[in-house]
């Protein structure tokens, strides 16, 4: 699993992960992990370090803003982008979700296109935020030999 970027998928419904990993198929550099509810998904974000966090902000068992809240308040995921799976998409849901912490909004049911998009921005955001935490990035400007 080295040099794969993990995704972090929080949704209780079997039938959605299934769906997703299928998705992600293709993807050799990608690691999915699940967990059915968001208390379980903190535990994970906490052992694991995801680079990005999909979560069904409709059936996640506990606020997302409380969600965010949480994992905004940790050293190991205060950076990590959580993109948010919600039904309501109207522009004062979208921009309260913002606000409270979420990286992108995204609609149900997951559309392949937007979420391969907003899941490699979301990466990308990762590796600039983890290389920049990194001393010995900071120090030599470069992960050869590393």
């Amino acid at each position: 699993a080295m040099g794969r970027s993990r995704l972090l998928y929080i949704e209780e419904c079997a039938e959605s992960a299934v769906r997703l990993k299928a998705l992600l198929a293709g993807r050799k550099d990608l690691l999915l992990l699940h967990a059915a509810d968001a208390n379980h998904g903190i535990k994970l974000a906490r052992s694991r370090r995801p680079h990005a966090i999909l979560i069904d902000i409709d059936r996640a068992g506990m606020s997302a803003a409380e969600f965010v809240k949480v994992l905004r308040a940790e050293p190991a995921t205060e950076t990590t982008p959580v993109l948010a799976l919600a039904a309501n998409t109207a522009p004062e849901a979208i921009v309260k979700a913002l606000e409270a912490g979420f990286f992108q909004v995204l609609a149900k049911p997951l559309q392949a296109a937007p979420f391969m998009e907003a899941l490699a921005f979301a990466l990308e955001f990762t590796a600039v935020e983890r290389s920049e935490q990194n001393p010995l990035i900071l120090r030599f400007g470069h992960t050869r030999g590393l």
